[in-house]
């Protein structure tokens, strides 16, 4: 049951990949498509799930302050993100040469005019343009990681404090970290109040690695959670195209903010997540071949993440260029784009599949 699990896991991650592609990439449906999921999107079941994937893959029971294997993943989260500004700043500079015009030109023009220090600022995570803080904020969540798995052990319900308690301080305070890139001047996901999605995803992951069920099936709370995601959906896209105001304005805005995770995006991630983690067709999907590539993708989601950048940010710049470009254009750039991430998600897992292959030939050969 275990393994049917992680799979699951690989599964939803995958998914959520080719739905954060989708947002990012800047079609004519992408602002709507992301809204059509209810009031959270795809970015907070990535990080619930990678909380959940963090504990399988680093937690040990009883184990103390073990920083070495999570903050070792923090350092090669932090280098993809150093080689991805890079890119990102090479292109900025070509477009500012080719594309003036275009948004990908503008995102990169203030590194253009201070490389110097703003490289530095980008080295230190108080410079990142675009979408280039999402990985910083997988860093300091890893960062983060050890001291959950030390505090679940051994004090879990001071863990459940801390964690909402910092997380209601920098929502109701709007406490952040600086980013100087930025209009507002501060990271556009908050890793303070994002920690508490990851404490959750990792707690449910530590269930799972004790061979409990994480989310058991309860009939009254499914039909709740199928309630509210179904509610959610026509609620949102009504207030994001503007057709009803919410009563309280700014107090709905602090409910749904996405920089500060706001309560609602929360109750409406975790409620998909139950869902899809007791629906039978999900179960039997996970281990179903044909959808294998999308696990695969899942498995490998820090190059395919990294990637997936890229390949949005190409497609935001065509479409920057060419607004009205037809919905078959649309569709097959989309189409592109996904079957690329899939490609290299094949190509990594061969890659992964030979080694462990090799390392067993290879430590059990003759020494003579």
């Amino acid at each position: 049951m275990g393994i049917q699990r992680e799979v699951r896991i690989d599964l939803l991650r995958g998914i959520t990949l080719l739905l954060i592609f989708i947002g990012h990439a800047e079609f004519s449906f992408s602002a709507t498509f992301q809204h059509s999921r209810g009031f959270a999107d795809a970015s907070e079941l990535f990080v619930l799930l990678a909380g959940m994937s963090s504990a399988l893959a680093y937690y040990r029971r009883n184990a103390g302050l073990s920083l070495m294997r999570p903050w070792r993943r923090a350092w090669r989260i932090y280098l993809a993100y150093l080689l991805l500004f890079l890119v990102m700043a090479a292109l900025g500079a070509w477009f500012a040469i080719a594309l003036p015009t275009t948004e990908a030109a503008k995102d990169m023009a203030g590194f253009l005019a201070e490389p110097g220090i703003r490289g530095v600022q980008a080295i230190l995570l108080a410079y990142m343009p675009g979408n280039l803080d999402i990985l910083p904020m997988y860093v300091v969540l890893m960062l983060w990681a050890p001291f959950v798995f030390v505090l679940y052990d051994r004090h879990p319900v001071l863990l459940a404090v801390i964690s909402i308690v910092l997380w209601l301080v920098a929502g109701l305070g709007h406490i952040n970290l600086t980013n100087l890139a930025l209009e507002t001047g501060h990271w556009f996901f908050d890793p303070l109040s994002w920690q508490v999605i990851f404490t959750i995803g990792i707690v449910l992951g530590i269930l799972i690695k004790s061979e409990l069920e994480p989310l058991p099936y309860q009939r009254a709370v499914f039909a709740l959670a199928a309630a509210f995601v179904i509610i959610a959906i026509p609620v949102n896209l009504l207030v994001f195209w503007g057709w009803i105001s919410p009563p309280f304005p700014d107090f709905y805005k602090e409910l749904v903010s996405k920089t500060n995770a706001g309560p609602l995006r929360i109750a409406n991630a975790l409620a998909i997540l139950y869902l899809a983690w007791n629906i039978d067709l999900v179960k039997r999907a996970a281990v179903r071949p044909w959808l294998k590539p999308i696990s695969v993708i899942g498995r490998h989601s820090l190059p395919i993440f990294s990637v997936g950048i890229f390949l949005s940010a190409a497609a935001s710049v065509y479409m920057d260029l060419a607004p009205r470009a037809s919905i078959i254009v649309q569709m097959t750039i989309l189409v592109a784009g996904c079957a690329a991430q899939l490609l290299l998600g094949w190509l990594l897992e061969r890659r992964r599949l030979r080694s462990v292959i090799t390392k067993p030939q290879m430590n059990g050969a003759n020494p003579a």
